[in-house]
């Protein structure tokens, strides 16, 4: 220890006498060390970070895809009854909760405000082993009686933004929607949910699902998925025994479901009967953050790694050449007795001292470079939630780059410092450079490499340039230059839907008044948000195909929708207000695909032409059936409907259909 020490004080007034060695190498170093730390940071929290639960290992997302009919919700989510199911009916599980995101308006203290809420089962905190910071969590008591339990909970990074961490919150009657509601806990610190990239503000029972979304219920509805359901494994069962017995469980509950559903056909009835429930990994929560990142992470995790071998083979090259210049000093030493492991020691301290100070200064440039990358991910609540900030596990993966490096920069040079000619090298003789010709060799390797990892680099970084050209000049199938968008829900406010349709109107009219404002329009699903909304149709006459899909995807549109966005009609006109009860209709080649609202009357309809052909005659007479109605109730309208065709570009918007605005309460 004693002979370390003595290395750390030589190695220290070593490298304070060389300044501009030093400072070079430690820039060098935490630039290389700082680039890998970041993008570790991002790839931490997103692909290796497990939930903050108890036991997160024994935790599985369930998903049932396949053959529906109904509305959808976003992928792998299930209809509150089929959840119901699952949680009364499994002989593997300790617990199956459920939630699902809204957007909710909170008013206290004579402040209104948008917050991002969440729907929860009242099991939800218990079977997840998460406490309450202040306060309780939610009980199965909580959740019992729709509409009955207006109490929430508010997360800890809420508490503490919104409430200053006043424990005096707990008891105070919050307004969310204009619904008078208790605050009974805090979720504790560290907890955001079991979504990756969500932060949600405050969370509700399911029961209150009516008043958080007023403009649609659902609760008792098997026809519509909008739940996501996560469950624990009990002790001693695999996934893969779970998995085998909820699928007799699955198949059981899709028996009694197919009864509700008038007239299937045998191909419908066959692929709905034989969809299998897959119970996916949970420990690291849910993500589509994580589904849609992961790839372009692990290639800035190459290529900042790419970074990092080129500045250690950068000053490798330098340690080389200051060791040319020592080797007088090492001849000196060697000759005085000095053994070569104590010279390769002092050399792989000193090495260690400067990867160390590159990996502080690092450290500060991680956290910097970090806050840049949050910025320009696409979803806001992610950059809330993901933070840049060091913690021990990024602290720990810096020290442990900082000794890779120090090893990898450092120790060829060592070796090659303790094998000078000591004859000629004592007596000043110049061409005794260390080791020769092969340390010439060696030096002009480390050159060749950073040269190949560079030109290696840089062609990766213009194929990136270039791929974000294309994306730039790539078009839409819209007009994206000079578009504005704002986000509102007068629902949550209490306005009634007569009074949504007035308000929307009148702001689309004095919107069009404005200088400088050619049009403006609205719509349910903003454009190139990943949003989705899907229905299931039934046409008059038509048998679906095998495998073919009669859930497509729908968005509803304001009158001037098509010329706000730049997308030239090929046929037919745009929605008028006389819309209002509207229906939408989409082709794509042979297939017929229809998605509409219910109408007592003809109205027009919108085709996205980049998903098809175009259908043969100016209408066509469909049936539709809405999610959850049978063939034969009042809930069924038939009606002429007249074909209009919409340009599309090269990048699809995943929108099949399009239907009149006014029939829905919530614009994005």
């Amino acid at each position: 220890m004693a002979a370390v020490i003595q290395d750390v004080r030589y190695a220290l007034r070593t490298l304070i006498t060389t300044p501009p060695f030093t400072i070079v190498v430690v820039l060098t170093l935490a630039l290389g060390i700082g680039a890998n730390t970041a993008i570790f940071s991002l790839t931490d929290q997103v692909l290796l970070r497990l939930l903050p639960v108890k036991a997160p290992e024994q935790l599985v997302v369930l998903d049932g895809p396949g053959a529906f009919q109904g509305r959808t919700f976003n992928d792998g989510t299930f209809s509150y009854p089929m959840y119901r199911d699952f949680r009364d009916q499994n002989t593997v599980f300790d617990g199956v909760v459920a939630r699902f995101p809204s957007p909710l308006t909170l008013m206290t203290g004579g402040q209104s405000e948008r917050v991002s809420g969440e729907l929860v089962t009242g099991n939800y905190f218990d079977v997840l082993g998460v406490r309450a910071q202040i306060g309780r969590t939610f009980t199965p008591d909580d959740d019992r009686t729709p509409g009955g339990h207006p109490v929430v909970i508010l997360s800890h990074n809420y508490w503490t933004r919104r409430f200053a961490g006043d424990p005096a919150v707990l008891n105070r009657s919050l307004a969310i929607n204009g619904l008078p509601m208790t605050v009974v806990g805090v979720a504790a610190a560290g907890f955001h949910g079991i979504v990756v990239g969500e932060n949600p503000d405050v969370m509700v029972p399911v029961a209150m699902k009516a008043q958080m979304t007023p403009t649609w219920d659902d609760l008792q509805n098997r026809r519509s998925r909008w739940l996501t359901v996560m469950a624990r494994l009990k002790a001693g069962v695999s996934r893969a025994q779970a998995e085998a017995a909820m699928n007799v469980v699955y198949r059981q509950i899709n028996e009694q479901e197919i009864k509700e559903i008038k007239a299937p056909s045998q191909s419908f009835r066959e692929r709905f009967l034989s969809k299998h429930l897959f119970l996916r990994p949970g420990q690291k929560g849910r993500s589509d953050l994580r589904q849609q990142f992961s790839t372009p992470i692990f290639v800035l995790m190459g290529m900042v790694g790419l970074v990092l071998l080129i500045a250690c083979a950068n000053v490798a090259n330098l340690l080389l050449a200051r060791g040319a210049a020592r080797q007088k000093e090492v001849a000196i030493r060697l000759a005085l007795g000095a053994g070569r492991g104590a010279i390769v020691r002092q050399r792989l301290v000193e090495s260690l001292m400067l990867s160390g100070a590159g990996a502080m200064l690092g450290l500060a440039f991680a956290w910097w470079t970090g806050t840049l990358l949050l910025k320009t991910l696409p979803f806001d609540e992610a950059a809330r939630t993901l933070s840049a900030a060091p913690d021990a596990r990024v602290a720990a993966f810096a020290l442990v780059a900082a000794c890779l490096t120090a090893v990898l920069f450092g120790l060829a040079p060592a070796l090659q410092s303790t094998r000078p000619v000591l004859t000629s090298t004592l007596k000043d003789e110049s061409g005794s450079v260390v080791g020769g010709t092969g340390h010439a060799r060696f030096r002009k390797g480390l050159v060749v490499a950073q040269v190949g990892l560079s030109v290696l680099l840089l062609a990766g970084a213009a194929l990136f340039a270039r791929s974000l050209y294309n994306l730039k000049t790539l078009n839409p199938g819209f007009q994206a230059d000079q578009l504005l968008g704002f986000s509102l829900n007068p629902s949550l406010n209490g306005y009634s839907r007569e009074r949504s349709i007035a308000l929307f109107g009148q702001l689309q009219d004095q919107l069009s008044q404005l200088p400088g404002v050619r049009a403006a329009t609205a719509s349910v699903i903003a454009l190139m948000t990943d949003s989705n909304w899907s229905s299931t149709v039934k046409v008059e006459g038509y048998q679906p195909k095998e495998g073919e899909d009669m859930n497509p995807g729908v968005n509803a549109v304001g009158p001037a929708f098509f010329a706000t966005m730049g997308q030239a009609l090929v046929a037919g006109r745009e929605f008028a207000v006389k819309d209002a009860a509207g229906a939408a209709v989409d082709v794509s080649g042979a297939t017929i695909k229809f998605s509409m609202r219910a109408s007592r009357s003809p109205t027009t309809v919108k085709i996205n032409q980049a998903t098809g052909a175009i259908v043969d005659g100016p209408s066509g007479k469909i049936r539709y059936t809405p999610a959850g109605a049978d063939t034969d109730t009042p809930g069924t309208y038939e009606g002429e409907f007249l074909i209009s065709a919409v340009a599309g570009g090269p990048m699809r918007v995943p929108t099949d259909g399009w239907i009149p605005i006014v029939v829905e309460e919530k614009v994005a």
